[in-house]
């Protein structure tokens, strides 16, 4: 045991060594910087190896049987113990920005340097027996003693801090994500207030399904209905590549004159089934929501205007084989939820 005990903290010591010349040193940049963190993690390995494998030595041994005669409570306190120096070693290895706990950065950035050496000192002492002979024992177990208390009351004070600031940074992003909200809408409600309601009313189509919020959403409907040819617009849209975007208004917003709309969203549907092929053929990953969006519109707005004499049937059913597109080997498959969507509808309206 005593062999491979100070072979242990040697390398424990080396660890230590290696530490002790980092410390207090800024981290620098770049590519440095990694190997300056990697040459720290690795150093305080040595210690927590070293310190590992000694204690686990001394502890088979008997060695510290003068913690507590009872063996329950003994073995809870050489576990805690080990934990404590264990964390407490990786924070003062750390502990050289800003980041640390407030414990470590009050303790300083050299606190490896003077906390490390009485527990290694103890740690010879208690693999060396004839060291115990010459040390007397109320020194070196108190040394001990007094630094895994030490280790622990640094750990106490970190998961404290940790706890404490579980709250402050609920807030913190809870107003970050407040901030970004407001940031985003009043961002949409400038992009609507600078469209040309002539000629770019497609652009802010997407302001007005339900999901939006109510100020962006009135805001991006008032821009729209003040073009007195607005239905006109969206009607000629349809038979365009921007018929999903027509499609989303028309699901979520009612049209004062739905004859308009009759013929040409029979070839809006048309225009969403050669967009969906060009995506089945186009996509490499399938997710299992692609198109599904896209479907309920369709489907939602084929709803709205059910008191047409034309017949949707024929066109959905051309988006639905439009899904059945053979796919390249190289492109990943997926579970596509608008398939049942469309196979449901297609049931029920099919005569």
């Amino acid at each position: 045991m005593t062999f491979f005990g100070n072979l242990a903290l040697l390398l424990a010591l080396i660890g230590y060594f290696s530490l002790a010349t980092m410390a207090g040193k800024p981290t620098p940049g770049g590519d440095a910087g990694v190997g300056h963190a990697f040459a720290l993690l690795f150093a305080y390995a040595a210690v927590a190896v070293g310190i590992t494998i000694a204690t686990a030595l001394v502890f088979w041994k008997g060695g510290l049987g003068w913690v507590s005669e009872k063996p329950s409570l003994r073995n809870a306190l050489v576990v805690l113990g080990w934990t404590s120096v264990m964390v407490f070693s990786f924070f003062a290895a750390m502990n050289g920005d800003g980041g640390a706990p407030w414990i470590m950065r009050f303790l300083g950035k050299y606190v490896a340097v003077w906390a490390l050496p009485p527990l290694l000192v103890v740690g010879f002492v208690l693999v060396n027996p004839w060291l115990q002979s010459v040390i007397p024992n109320v020194i070196w177990q108190w040394a001990l003693k007094g630094t895994v208390v030490f280790c622990a009351v640094c750990c106490l004070a970190i998961i404290g801090e940790w706890l404490a600031n579980i709250p402050v940074q609920a807030a913190q992003r809870a107003e970050a994500a407040t901030n970004e909200e407001v940031q985003r809408k009043q961002q949409f409600l400038k992009e609507i207030e600078n469209t040309d309601a002539q000629t770019s009313l497609v652009t802010i189509l997407v302001f007005t399904n339900k999901y939006q919020d109510t100020e962006v959403r009135n805001a991006a409907l008032a821009k729209i209905k003040s073009n007195p040819q607005w239905q006109q617009y969206l009607v000629s849209r349809l038979e365009t590549p921007w018929a999903g975007e027509v499609f989303a208004f028309l699901a979520d917003n009612d049209v004062p004159d739905k004859s308009l709309f009759f013929r040409s969203i029979e070839k809006g549907i048309l225009e969403m089934a050669k967009q969906f092929e060009d995506g089945m053929r186009r996509t490499h990953t399938f997710y299992d929501g692609q198109f599904y969006s896209e479907t309920e519109d369709v489907l939602e707005t084929i709803a709205k205007f059910e008191g047409s004499e034309i017949n949707y049937v024929p066109a959905v059913r051309k988006l639905r084989a439009a899904l059945d597109t053979p796919l390249e080997s190289y492109q990943n498959r997926a579970n596509l939820r608008c398939i049942p969507v469309l196979d449901k509808w297609l049931k029920k309206h099919a005569h």
